[in-house]
């Protein structure tokens, strides 16, 4: 297969990481934290080991490969115990690491930066796998031509970029990451898709590989159980241990804890990943057999390429390779993350803050991410041609398994202390280098293999005490947790516990204050809210959570103490009465300002009701006078005509146009009156699309006639403009305002109808005097008149347009300038008509 093809799909592959993880934080985030995408997250414990080692193991253990799925699988039965307690504390704490729980279990010390920087010595093997496998099968599907660069560097560095971009776009490392989560759930997809497809079209070709097993004395045994007591210890070790790394891995932790959205959805992966470990093993024996006996010359750890690509079809393998390329990236993304976290929480942190450079630990916590790839690589480079891949993840899986006695006896155990914590670590982590970690140096060259045979043959790197039978996976696993459980236990039991720490507290302006200085002004904000009725003791702890969160629990109980004071011990109950009277007292004043408050509310509205009921009177006042006047003109005007039918006809037409004139006067009382109580009722309106040039052409056709009458030219200069508003209201204002400006003016009337942006703009000008300078602020008020009538067209006019959802005001210029604005759209309706 051509290295170029190969390559390029490589690569594109890659990439459509990068569009899965982008989706994931847009349109796909609430797919990507949903229960089913966070029970496939945690299928990345499933990586390149299964999907290429599983096979090869298979090959030459036999059934021993299941032990490793079959540990998580028994995990999982304590999930309702141990799982759910984990993210109660995780969510209250903010924790991101194993190593953040120990830190709050055992206090300040040491264990957190050991358990960091071992951590990312332990896992640099098992990183190293995975860019093993992928350069494995690059090679062997290019035909075992070497490329033109090694694969595995880019391959590394590319994806050293995707952790960086979607998992370090913030410093608070305790927030969701869902593109990162999709994306490591679309290649739990993949590989397993691709497995099982794998698995089944080499069966559907090459049959069932099972009774030739059966019949051959070289394969019969691994079809057997193991024998004897060495094979019993190794598989229930291998039953344990895997439990341990599946609980104790840094990217389990990252995916189970820290990603989880909801700690309902560990219902779902409480029987959905055990049976996703279940089918992705299914095709694994028969890979195995069907490898062995057809091709017993080849590396067993690429039958799953091997076998496709020679019975079956070159895309086959193709797609093989995509799979363990996905199995491997997904482990490589989140691992490398987990670890980054750890680094800065535990070990750049410190650094940086004594040297005043906390603003760097974002930039620190990406450079990490790299160098940790980088390590990766080079350890592939130095040791990794000497491992098989199950081989160099099970020196990890042992490394990662020396938290368990320090984190569980913490979780459950009163007793444990941090010298037995710090004791047991230490015990375990040099005899974990001394029985797994330098051996596999010395085997691939980089020390000398004398290391091997040991300086006595009680201090057999192998075979401790002389212990000869076991495999060295379970002899050093054994050997260092046993060394660990020990001293963990015995020191504890023969130390006392420290000092209880006395607790803290401080004022909530300056927590927010030392909150933002660290990790923003919005962060600040959302902090001082949710502190907002706290205690100082309860507000201290609030804070040291956020700042552990993105700093790491040592650092932030230093910038605590700039900030905070030891809290005071209990009172004694002379202090406490003390404490309880000045409480009442502080109650009883409170009371007496609440009192104050609302008998100054109640006085302002008596005033208002004072206020309303004297406008009442005045309203009752002004319209009975002005209804007076038009009914007393037209009664005298009917008497005059009923009395002289014989009048002259031109005088009969003065008298009708008088009494039409004072007609329409009342009438427009009337209306002014009736709108004005339906103001007052708040009746809602009735928008509509509505033509304001039609509009506007219609009231001055209203007011044309008297417009005629006192000699006065209308003009106007309208735009077609459509709103959505209230017809009817609208061309009230229109006649209100118009009729306003033909009492005043003396020669010209000008109507204007533009757009200004989202809003129409009428504007109404008159010749006339304009309004005094003292009556402006005054002009829009009820019952200010300063022409005759009743002084509520302004005010009726302003009140309409402010429940339309527009502005009217007065404008400088020649004569009287009355403007308003309506919404072209309405967003929200407000019924009341204003203000």
């Amino acid at each position: 297969m051509s290295t170029l093809w190969v390559l390029l799909i490589l690569f594109l592959y890659l990439a459509s990481l990068f569009l899965v993880a982008l989706w994931g934080e847009g349109r796909g985030r609430t797919l990507a934290q949903s229960a089913h995408a966070y029970a496939f997250s945690l299928a990345v414990y499933a990586t390149a080991w299964t999907f290429f080692g599983s096979v090869g193991r298979a090959a030459t253990e036999g059934m021993g490969f299941l032990s490793i799925y079959l540990g998580p699988t028994l995990v999982l039965l304590l999930w309702p115990l141990l799982h759910g307690r984990l993210l109660q504390l995780a969510r209250t704490h903010r924790l991101t690491s194993w190593a953040d729980f120990l830190f709050l279990r055992y206090g300040p010390g040491p264990l957190g930066s050991l358990v960091a920087g071992f951590l990312v010595v332990g896992l640099l093997p098992y990183l190293a796998l995975q860019l093993k496998a992928i350069a494995q099968g690059f090679l062997f599907l290019s035909g075992g031509r070497a490329p033109l660069v090694d694969v595995a560097l880019p391959t590394a560095l590319l994806l050293a970029l995707f952790a960086i971009l979607f998992g370090t776009r913030h410093l608070d490392p305790s927030e969701k990451h869902p593109g990162l989560v999709l994306a490591v759930a679309f290649e739990s997809g993949v590989k397993l898709l691709a497995f099982l497809l794998v698995g089944g079209v080499v069966l559907w070709q090459l049959g069932n590989p099972f009774p030739q097993a059966q019949e051959d004395p070289r394969l019969r045994p691994l079809l057997l159980p193991h024998e004897g007591l060495s094979g019993h210890l190794a598989w229930v070790s291998l039953v344990l241990l895997s439990g341990l790394a599946f609980l104790f891995l840094p990217r389990q932790f990252h995916v189970s804890v820290v990603e989880n959205a909801n700690p309902h959805h560990l219902r779902l992966a409480a029987w959905l990943f055990p049976l996703y470990l279940l089918l992705i093993n299914l095709p694994v024996l028969p890979l195995a057999l069907w490898g062995r006996l057809l091709l017993p010359q080849e590396n067993p750890d690429l039958y799953v390429l091997a076998l496709p690509l020679e019975f079956v079809s070159p895309a086959l393998a193709l797609l093989a390779f995509l799979g363990g390329v996905s199995a491997a990236t997904a482990m490589v993304i989140v691992e490398s993350l987990a670890l980054s976290i750890l680094i800065s929480n535990h070990l750049l942190s410190p650094l940086l803050l004594r040297r005043k450079a906390l603003g760097s630990l974002l930039v620190g916590r990406r450079i990490s991410i790299l160098l940790v790839m980088l390590l990766a690589y080079l350890y592939f480079r130095l040791a990794g041609e000497a491992y098989a891949l199950v081989a160099m993840g099970l020196i990890s899986f042992v490394a990662v398994a020396q938290l368990a006695p320090a984190s569980l006896l913490g979780l459950f155990w009163r007793g444990a202390t941090p010298q037995g914590a710090l004791a047991g670590l230490l015990g375990g982590m040099l005899v974990w280098a001394y029985t797994l970690f330098l051996p596999a140096l010395a085997r691939s060259g980089w020390l000398p293999p004398s290391f091997l045979e040991g300086p006595h043959p009680l201090l057999h790197p192998e075979g401790l005490l002389g212990i000869q039978g076991l495999d060295p996976v379970t002899h050093g696993f054994l050997a260092s947790l046993g060394v660990n459980l020990a001293l963990a236990v015995g020191v504890s039991l023969f130390t006392r516990k420290g000092r209880i720490p006395v607790g803290r507290t401080g004022e909530l302006t300056e927590l927010t204050a030392l909150v933002e200085r660290v990790l923003g002004p919005e962060v600040g904000k959302a902090f001082r809210e949710e502190a907002l009725g706290l205690t100082g003791p309860q507000a201290v702890a609030l804070a040291e959570s956020w700042l552990s969160a993105s700093l790491g629990p040592a650092t932030a109980r230093l910038l605590l103490l700039s900030a905070t004071r030891e809290a005071p011990e209990a009172p004694s109950p002379f202090e406490a009465l003390l404490e309880e009277a000045a409480r009442e007292s502080r109650e009883v004043r409170a009371y007496a300002r609440a009192l104050e408050e609302a008998k100054r509310e109640l006085s302002e509205a008596y005033e208002r009701l004072k206020a309303l009921d004297q406008a009442k009177d005045e309203i009752l006042a002004a319209v009975s006078h002005e209804l007076k006047t038009p009914l007393t003109a037209v009664r005298a005007l009917a008497e005059i005509l009923e009395a002289n039918p014989d009048l002259e006809e031109e005088e009969r037409r003065r008298f009708t146009a008088l009494l039409a004139k004072e007609a329409a006067r009342l009438s427009r009382l009337v209306e002014e009156v009736l709108a004005y109580t339906r103001l007052q009722a708040g009746v809602p309106l009735a928008r509509s699309p509505t033509d304001l040039k039609a509009l506007a052409e219609e009231a001055l056709a209203l007011v044309e006639p008297l417009a005629r009458e006192k000699g006065i030219t209308m003009e106007c200069q309208l735009a077609g403009v459509q709103a959505l508003t209230d017809r009817d209201r609208v061309l009230q204002v229109l006649l209100n305002l118009l009729h306003n400006a033909l009492r005043h003016a003396r020669s010209r009337v000008r109507l204007e109808l533009t757009t200004t942006g989202p809003e129409a703009l009428f504007r109404i000008q008159d010749d006339g005097p304009g309004v005094p300078e003292e009556a402006r602020a005054l002009v829009f008020e009820p019952f200010q008149s300063f022409s005759g009538g009743t002084g509520l067209g302004l005010f009726l006019a302003r009140r309409l347009v402010e429940g339309l959802g527009g502005r009217i005001w007065l404008e400088e210029g020649e004569g009287a300038v009355f403007a308003f604005t309506l919404p072209l759209e309405v967003a929200h309706e407000n019924p009341g008509g204003g203000r």
